[in-house]
C-alpha cells in the first residue's frame, strides 16, 4: 500500500468523461491514468505501473482486455465495476485485493425484476400482442398476494426482490450459501433444496453469481420441478439457466412465462427462438441500467480509495 502522494491508480473504461473530473477532484494528490480500449491497457500499465486498478467491463472494453491487469506485478488492489468477477479469475491471492460493486445498482435492479414479474403476471406480453393486432380480448389474472416467490440468491439484489415482494403480499422462500436469514423471507433454504423449493414456486428469481457451481443451475431436470404455468427471471447472468431448456419449455407452456435480461451468448443472436415467443419479455442486459451508473461505481471506488490510502479493510473484499 502506497503513501498518498506515491500512490498510482489505472482506470480502464472507455468513456473517462464519466467521472474523470470528480476523481482528479477528490484526490488532486494522486496519479490517476486511463486506458479506454484493450490495445491501451499492456502500454499503460507498463507507463503507470500502477497499484490501483478501477475496471468497468463494457462491450466495446470487453472482460478479457481487463485481464492483463489482474496479473501485473505492481497491482495491489483491484476494484470491479459491477458485481461480477468471473472474468478476473483466478488471480494471487497473497498478492492482489480484489473489491467489487456489489449493491451499488442492486435497488435498481431489484426494481426491474418487480416490474417485469407484474408485467408477466398480469399478462401484459400478451396484451401487447393484442394491441398490435388491434384485438380487444380481455383476460384474467392471479393476484401477486397469495403466490410464492422463490429467490435463488439471496444477496443484495435477491434481498431486495424479496423485500419488494413481500410488501405485494407474497410468500417469499430464499435459497442462500450462508444461511444468515432474511427478515423478508419466509424460509430459507441451503442451495441443496433448490428443487424442493422449485416445486413449492409461482414465481422464481434467480440472483447467483456465476461459477462452476452455479452454471446451468436451471437445466432440465430443475424445470421438470417446477410448478406448470411458473415465471422465471433471470438478470443475474445468462449461462446460469440452460437456455435451451428453457426455450424447450416456454414453447412447450410447462414455463408460463419469462423475463431474460442476459443470456448465454450477447448480444443475442437474431436466429434465437426467444425473439418470437409471446410469453417472454427480453432485455439487452440493462436491468439495473440508470443513466448515471458508472459515476456511481467511480463513487464507491472512490470512498474505498480514501479507506485504502487510511490502511483501513475495503469494502465489498471477494475471495478468488
Amino acid at each position: 500500500m502506497a503513501a498518498p502522494g506515491d500512490c498510482r491508480v489505472l482506470v480502464l473504461h472507455d468513456r473517462p468523461e464519466d467521472f474523470r473530473d470528480a476523481l482528479a477532484a477528490r484526490f488532486p494528490g494522486l496519479t490517476i491514468d486511463y486506458a479506454t480500449n484493450g490495445e491501451a491497457v499492456p502500454a499503460a500499465l507498463e507507463r503507470v505501473r500502477p497499484q490501483a486498478i478501477f475496471s468497468i467491463k463494457q462491450p466495446n472494453f470487453p472482460p478479457a482486455e481487463h485481464r492483463p491487469a489482474v496479473d501485473f506485478p505492481t497491482v495491489e488492489w483491484f476494484q470491479v465495476g459491477g458485481s461480477g468477477y468471473e472474468h478476473i479469475q483466478p488471480w494471487d491471492g497473497e498478492r492482489l485485493t480484489v473489491t467489487n460493486c456489489a449493491g451499488v445498482l442492486a435497488p435498481f435492479q431489484a426494481e426491474t425484476c418487480i416490474a417485469a414479474i407484474l408485467m408477466l403476471n398480469g399478462g401484459f406480453p400478451r396484451y401487447l400482442d393484442q394491441q398490435r393486432r388491434a384485438e380487444w380480448r380481455q383476460h384474467f389474472f392471479r393476484p401477486l398476494a397469495g403466490q410464492t416467490l422463490a429467490v435463488v440468491g439471496l444477496g443484495q439484489i435477491g434481498g431486495r426482490v424479496a423485500a419488494h415482494a413481500k410488501a405485494l403480499g407474497m410468500r417469499v422462500l430464499g435459497l442462500r450459501r450462508s444461511g444468515v436469514p432474511h427478515p423478508a423471507v419466509d424460509a430459507l433454504y441451503p442451495p441443496e433444496a433448490l428443487h424442493q423449493v422449485l416445486g413449492e414456486a409461482d414465481v422464481v428469481s434467480l440472483h447467483l453469481r456465476l461459477d462452476e457451481a452455479t452454471r446451468h443451475t436451471i437445466d432440465r431436470e430443475a424445470l421438470d420441478c417446477m410448478k406448470p404455468g411458473a415465471l422465471l427471471v433471470n438478470t443475474a447472468r445468462g449461462p446460469v439457466v440452460d437456455e435451451a431448456a428453457v426455450i424447450a419449455a416456454l414453447e412447450e407452456g410447462r414455463l408460463g412465462g419469462a423475463y431474460l435480461d442476459v443470456f448465454e451468448t450477447e448480444p443475442l443472436p437474431a436466429d434465437s427462438p426467444l425473439w418470437g415467443l409471446k410469453n417472454v419479455i427480453l432485455t439487452p442486459h440493462v436491468a439495473d441500467a440508470v443513466p448515471d451508473w458508472t459515476v456511481r461505481f467511480a463513487d464507491f471506488f472512490a470512498d474505498n480509495l480514501e479507506r485504502w490510502l487510511a490502511g483501513v479493510p475495503l469494502e465489498n473484499q471477494v475471495e478468488g
